[in-house]
């Protein structure tokens, strides 16, 4: 732990002076010796997050940080473009509205907005939860390719959590081409018992999947009625917050 507080505080240094620093001003600036400035920085430049232009010449910021920059400027648009559509979907559907991005082989939620109803869902922002048992998750595997699947099923076990549980990878493969086919996915109570949850895909420009967003509640209120009303207006909050992130598609 102390070695990573050591290397952060080597690159907040660049925080509180531009341009490039010699090992001199690194250690300085981030109370350190020599010798550990060194081992610390050595590390951050094989790792790609500071450059040198020539041996023992001054260090700058990577490109490694960058792609860390892209990722969260990326995520954060997502969110700020569809908060406004999410928050009229909620006051349509009173129920707990959800947006997730993916993260390696989990979707991360970044944004909740709650029902009002006293019995209801809630997501903390930034729960992880798995793929093949969430409607949000189920949206992120069935747009991807049929290798990358294939890789997902075959890294580990599906893990069981309710009697409704895919852990079935031929059934999980048939559910994911109706997913793909119709634009919606559920979660009947795969995860949890007594909630269901409807979910949508959010695209880019180019037709990339980006994000995910869901409506979900108990399932005392969420009647197979219900459902299938939720999963017009799920499917074209999805579609607006895509074109509104510019894609053209249907």
């Amino acid at each position: 732990m102390q070695t990573v507080e050591k290397a952060l505080d080597i690159l907040e240094s660049f925080l509180k002076q531009e341009g490039e620093m010699g090992l001199a001003a690194l250690a300085n600036l981030s109370r350190l010796n020599i010798s550990t400035a060194h081992r610390i920085t050595s590390l951050l430049v094989k790792r790609g997050y500071l450059n040198q232009r020539q041996k023992r010449g001054k260090y700058y910021l990577g490109p490694r940080l960058l792609e860390f920059g892209s990722i969260v400027k990326r995520r954060m648009k997502i969110r700020d473009v569809a908060l406004p559509f999410l928050q009229e979907l909620n006051k349509v559907v009173d129920e707990s509205v959800n947006l997730a991005i993916l993260d390696a082989n989990e979707a991360v939620y970044i944004e909740q907005i709650e029902s009002n109803y006293n019995l209801r869902i809630f997501t903390a922002v930034g729960n992880r939860v798995p793929l093949h048992c969430t409607g949000v998750g189920k949206v992120f595997l069935a747009h991807m390719g049929e290798a990358e699947v294939e890789r997902f099923l075959n890294s580990k076990a599906l893990p069981y959590y309710t009697k409704n549980t895919i852990t079935d990878f031929s059934q999980l493969k048939k559910t994911l081409l109706i997913v793909r086919r119709e634009g919606i996915a559920e979660d009947d109570e795969e995860m949890e018992v007594g909630v269901r949850c409807v979910a949508s895909a959010v695209k880019d420009c180019d037709g990339n999947v980006v994000a995910a967003i869901s409506v979900s509640g108990p399932s005392a209120r969420l009647s197979d009625k219900r459902v299938e009303e939720l999963k017009l207006l799920v499917k074209r909050c999805g579609l607006e917050i895509s074109r509104a992130m510019g894609y053209r598609g249907e």
